[in-house]
């Protein structure tokens, strides 16, 4: 069955009404709350040098990172796994997304299910 044959009251909302935004706004902030309560020193500390937030669109959950310059680019680069096993406790479906200085509008984006190619394979 297609979403048009659908009858008007089992499709989603045209808009979201303002306690949904308020309620994504709270799992935001919880969702932000617990990645950096369990995150490493090494990685937290890259994070206080970066704009970062962790957000929910179409039930997918997004690390953003903001690197101020190339060499926190790297550092935060190198950091990919631990990051996103992280986020990969609160989804499957979880993402980074890595600017690698404010100018730059093409992030690097990988899903957490993607995270093997980045593992030592010693």
């Amino acid at each position: 069955m297609s979403i048009s044959n659908l009858h008007p009251d089992d499709l989603p909302p045209q808009q979201i009404d303002l306690d949904d935004r308020i309620l994504r706004r709270q799992l935001d902030a919880t969702l932000t709350q617990r990645f950096q309560e369990q995150c490493d020193p090494l990685s937290k500390k890259l994070l206080d040098r970066c704009d970062w937030c962790i957000t929910t669109t179409a039930n997918v959950v997004t690390l953003a990172i903001l690197c101020p310059d190339r060499t926190t680019n790297w550092q935060v680069l190198n950091r990919v796994v631990p990051m996103g096993n992280l986020m990969a406790q609160f989804s499957q479906d979880a993402k980074l997304r890595i600017y690698s200085t404010p100018e730059m509008e093409e992030p690097f984006e990988i899903r957490v299910d993607e995270l093997s190619v980045y593992r030592d394979r010693s």
